[in-house]
């Protein structure tokens, strides 16, 4: 299959065409200047006029409506609903443990960004995206249009999984170099033993506003195995021999629950949107029903 028709079959036109309906959702208001399909309440030139407000030293004359003068003897301003476009950041882990799965975290990913890339780009947003593993990667500034859309996919299908995860020291450089905040969607399995945190408070002290979507395949939650084993470690190449029983199985349970709500906690106490995926569930199941749910989108 060549690289156009590979990219072009990533997601199916019928699901494409349900996305059409859905758009990203800015939960603590849009930072671009620009215009685009996302409002907010300000004065300016457009087709809605919201209301009125006393005129103010520095205020446009333009918006002075001289028939209330007329009437009223006083100068009042007309406000519009101006409308701004959005910029949206999304963060993949292309880390080597994004390789493990069935089907593989990183195509699963993938397919997540795809669908919100074009649900951002349907809505007249600006998409970009941007591979992280130890360090930041490949990056597709941000750019608005349909005709995007296929570069996206090009670019996401260029990306493979390598290197250790350096969750903290990517974001932090991320948030230091971008100078177009807006939302910053995070997509990772986080099993990264330093941690998440310090990364996504250098997002939030630039003033992004983060979605983090965690995802971890089924065997990673529930191992299937029992007896001796030799485990390895895909991003450090370490081996370990060990007896994988009842008991530690149910302690890695434990382990797993205590982790993934540690990562709730951070995220409700810090505002950031948390959704997690098992990825045995379809991911068109969890984009369209699990994020619509969770107000992801309307």
């Amino acid at each position: 299959m060549s690289e156009n028709n590979e990219a072009e079959s990533f997601l199916d036109e019928d699901f494409l065409r349900k996305l059409e309906k859905l758009k990203v959702l800015a939960q603590k208001g849009i930072k671009g200047p620009n215009r685009g399909e996302h409002v907010s309440w300000r004065s300016g030139a457009s087709l809605d006029f919201l209301d009125y407000r006393k005129y103010q030293v520095g205020d446009d004359f333009r918006y002075i409506d001289w028939n209330v003068y007329g009437r009223l003897d006083k100068l009042f301003i007309k406000l519009f609903r101006a409308e701004e476009d959005l910029t949206i950041h999304f963060l993949i882990d292309m880390s080597r443990s994004m390789g493990v799965g069935n089907p593989p975290k990183e195509i699963y990913a993938k397919k997540l960004v795809a669908a919100l890339c074009y649900i951002g780009l349907a809505s007249l947003d600006r998409v970009g995206v941007t591979s992280f593993s130890h360090s930041l990667g490949d990056s597709m500034s941000p750019e608005r249009g349909k005709q995007v859309y296929l570069s996206v996919l090009k670019h996401l299908l260029s990306q493979k999984p390598e290197g250790k995860t350096d969750l903290n020291a990517s974001l932090k450089a991320y948030a230091s170099t971008c100078k177009r905040p807006g939302i910053a969607i995070i997509l990772s399995d986080l099993l990264d033993p330093k941690g998440f945190e310090e990364g996504v408070e250098a997002l939030i002290y630039e003033r992004f506003d983060i979605t983090l979507i965690q995802m971890l395949d089924r065997e990673e939650l529930f191992p299937p195995l029992k007896g001796y084993l030799t485990l390895n470690d895909l991003e450090t190449g370490e081996s370990k021999r060990m007896t994988l029983d009842k008991t530690l199985l149910e302690l890695h349970r434990k382990k797993i629950d205590d982790f993934l709500e540690n990562i709730k906690n951070f995220c409700r106490k810090n505002g950031v949107d948390y959704y997690f995926s098992d990825t045995s569930i379809p991911f068109e199941d969890f984009l369209l029903d699990y994020l619509a749910k969770g107000a992801l989108f309307h």
